[in-house]
């Protein structure tokens, strides 16, 4: 047995012992065991062949998880690290970087689709998205070691080593707080962190903007998406002038599985890449290469999972923040946009669980509001505030008013609803006072004059104008 093999041992035990305890105070335990001097070379020798096969089954997974505590516990002790030969120091730092991130990468291989006796087993899209979910849990453990050992690595060698993109790609997957399997914080930080250091501190290495355009959205993403692509745009990424109807008949009996949803069931780390890209592109990159983000940005807001849809309109709504007015109204991406989101305010219980539809209505709502603020300054007649006012306009018809008349029995919809409404109403203005004179007298009563939005409306001198207006 290997001196290595024997701290994983001590590893193995101390973790079996002390349930509950976490991966760093199992690697303080360990100092003892660590000896005197070894080389980075000699641990990269050491554990590639327990992370190199991290990914075959479940229980390799666990064994490469009591690896990376016992790494973690090696590195802890810097004073005991001995210099190797010219250059061995920076290919055993790569050379482990990439082995920690094919255990803590949430990829899920075939196995994750298997039953319990070893056969291939024909799931639903929800149960996939149920293991994928669980998978996504196992490896955010995983990771709390794992991005802290890649965060030491780096600092091991006298020159910056420019990291294997896929290392980076892992990174990516720790970066995002929106997703129901979030990272700790102290993760997050670190991840965001290297990513950084790797992007701007690494003599060589591409800029933000061609790893963002290039090795996320070209390289990484657009494979994935590839057999998910909406038919309301072109493989370019603008708007299709002729929408081919069968197509788009199969869109609305979406087929949710590993194979043609790879980015959704297989490789987790997707939907946290397309929100740090979003996140990180400023308005010039966004001007420059908004064709490589439209694809992902509409098949994740059209997607039938809560979560993935939610993620996908906060997403979008980040975007569309950033994305220049002429070239969205130019490109006609406005209406495709708006067309999208729509859809999504209807998503009211009967067909969709409270609590769902409340997770979706507000970033909806959002992602609309986005998309009027980005709307010309004048219509065609000359009118100042036309485009915006009259998207504003539909959003209450066909949101709130539709929202309310079949979901006004539920409160929590009712306060999402009513909190949009103040919001809509302000951004109008005067504007609003049409909405005030409602055709029926009792949604009248019930809406504008409830408690509800009575209490929500705050005292604004815009909403007190147009009230008074309504009322004369």
């Amino acid at each position: 047995m290997s001196w290595f093999e024997r701290i994983a041992a001590e590893a193995a035990h101390v973790e079996k012992k002390s349930e509950g305890t976490t991966p760093q105070e199992v690697a303080n335990k360990l100092a003892q065991h660590v000896p005197q001097s070894f080389t980075l070379r000699e641990l990269a020798d050491a554990t590639r062949e327990v992370l190199g096969q991290a990914r075959a089954s479940k229980q390799r997974r666990e064994k490469a998880g009591t690896c990376l505590v016992s790494l973690l516990a090696c590195l802890r002790c810097e004073d005991r690290i001995a210099h190797g030969a010219a250059g061995d120091d920076e290919d055993a730092v790569k050379e482990l970087a990439l082995g920690v991130a094919n255990v803590i990468a949430p990829v899920a291989t075939q196995h994750e689709e298997l039953d319990g006796t070893g056969q291939q087993t024909e799931l639903s899209g929800q149960e996939l998205l149920q293991r994928s979910e669980e998978f996504s849990e196992q490896c955010r453990d995983l990771a709390v070691p794992g991005v802290e050992i890649l965060e030491a690595l780096v600092k091991r060698t006298a020159s910056p080593v420019r990291l294997d993109d896929e290392v980076l790609l892992t990174l990516l997957a720790y970066t995002d707080e929106t997703r129901p399997q979030r990272p700790s914080t102290e993760t997050k930080a670190t991840a965001d962190r290297l990513l950084q250091q790797q992007l701007l501190g690494v003599p060589g290495a591409p800029t933000k903007e061609q790893f963002i355009t290039e090795t996320v959205l070209q390289t990484f993403l657009r494979p994935l998406f590839s057999k998910s692509k909406p038919s309301t745009i072109t493989a370019s990424g603008r708007k299709a002038e002729y929408v081919d109807g069968a197509a788009s008949r199969a869109e609305s009996m979406p087929d949710d599985t590993a194979q043609t949803k790879p980015w959704k069931f297989t490789d987790l780390r997707t939907i946290p890449a397309v929100g740090w890209a979003v996140r990180e592109a400023d308005t010039q990159l966004i001007a420059k290469h908004w064709p490589l983000f439209i694809p992902v940005l509409l098949t994740l807001v059209d997607d039938i999972a809560t979560s993935v849809r939610r993620r996908g309109l906060l997403i979008l709504a980040d975007f569309l923040g950033k994305m220049p007015d002429r070239t969205l109204h130019d490109t006609g991406l406005a209406k495709v946009f708006e067309d999208a989101v729509f859809p999504t305010l209807a998503f009211l219980p009967g067909l969709t669980p409270e609590q769902e539809s409340v997770e979706l209505l507000g970033p909806a709502y959002l992602a609309l509001r986005r998309l009027a603020d980005k709307q010309p300054a004048a219509g065609k007649d000359g009118i100042a505030g036309a485009p915006k006012n009259t998207l504003l306009d539909k959003m209450l018809r066909e949101g709130v008013f539709m929202g309310y008349f079949h979901a006004k029995e539920h409160v929590n919809i009712v306060e999402v609803l009513c909190q949009q409404t103040e919001t809509i109403l302000n951004e109008m203005g005067v504007h609003a006072v049409k909405h005030l004179k409602v055709s029926s007298p009792a949604l009248s009563a019930s809406i504008f004059e409830g408690p509800e939005l009575i209490s929500a409306f705050p005292p604004t001198r815009p909403f007190r104008i147009s009230y008074l207006c309504a009322r004369q």
